[in-house]
């Protein structure tokens, strides 16, 4: 243990590497140029062997050095994932350390990133990748290890050769900013009648549906402004434009906030439902089954 060279210059070492380039190598490790150059020369004493060739256009390797380049960043992925194991992040290894869901736009902006706080106060040592996605749910496309879509209950079939999990149903509330309830003197839903109402372009029929939930008949109603996503729907009403149907797990915070105010107390449950999706395995990789559990448990 007495011959090892100094982590710092290691770790400056197989950057430089990569980059060939003391300058690049400064920028990532946020060191300056002079302080990474010391540590190079300081693991050549240590070693009594030169590792770059200054060249016109930047930096070489020189041949010894190639080889102990990779030798060294397999040493310091090693010395990580020891690290995380320590810390009481025994199940993951190196290739486990990341996981990509791909998302609806407005389930992730709106639901999922506020939560990924509690998640990485669970399980440290993981990487959480969200991508947008919407209908694809073909994972050799996708590139993810998860998936959470939004289907009508009625489609019992739309994800047969994957493992699909339901999270919940669709509860939607009708929602409008307190300016414009105040505004408009809205008490009750019949009072809609009477005003603009805006909805989502993928779900023409809800306010139909809604109305008659509510045991309202032979009524007339119209729609101002249409929205391909929630969250496009939830900003326009926040904004004033009108009052709008939308799921109630989405807005939670504006509830509480009191940027949204709800016209009728009863929710509906549209029929639709969220689930989380993923490739069937016979042994699912540790990270699904940790973040699998962790998203049926919030």
């Amino acid at each position: 243990m007495k011959r090892l060279p100094p982590l710092k210059s290691l770790r400056c070492f197989v950057h430089c590497a990569k980059n060939l380039s003391f300058t690049k190598t400064a920028d990532e490790l946020n060191l300056t140029q002079g302080a990474v150059s010391k540590q190079i020369s300081l693991l050549e004493n240590h070693l009594k062997l030169k590792l770059f060739e200054r060249q016109h256009r930047g930096l070489a390797l020189t041949k010894p050095a190639k080889n102990y380049a990779k030798k060294i960043e397999g040493a310091l992925k090693n010395i990580e994932a020891a690290s995380l194991t320590i810390a009481g992040c025994n199940h993951i290894t190196q290739k486990l350390l990341s996981i990509s869901i791909n998302v609806l736009p407005s389930v992730s902006s709106c639901w999922l990133i506020p939560l990924l706080k509690d998640f990485r106060k669970k399980f440290s040592g993981y990487e959480v990748v969200v991508k947008i996605g919407d209908r694809e749910s073909d994972f050799n496309k996708l590139g993810c290890d998860l998936a959470i879509r939004v289907s009508s209950q009625k489609n019992k079939t739309a994800w047969k050769n994957l493992v699909s999990q339901k999270l919940f149903d669709e509860e939607l509330i009708c929602v409008c900013s307190p300016k414009f309830k105040k505004t408009h003197k809205i008490k009750t839903a019949k009072d809609l009648l009477h005003y603009d109402l805006l909805e989502h372009s993928c779900r023409p029929k809800m306010w139909d549906q809604y109305f008659k939930f509510l045991g309202l008949k032979n009524i007339h109603y119209k729609c101002s402004n249409s929205f391909e996503h929630f969250f496009m729907l939830i900003e326009a009403v926040k904004n004033g434009l009108g009052v709008g149907l939308v799921p109630k797990f989405l807005i939670m915070k504006e509830l509480r906030n009191r940027e949204l105010t709800p016209v009728e107390s009863k929710s509906f449950v549209s029929g639709y439902a969220y689930f989380l999706l993923s490739k069937k395995q016979k042994n699912p990789p540790q990270k699904i089954t940790d973040f699998v559990k962790w998203l049926q448990s919030i």
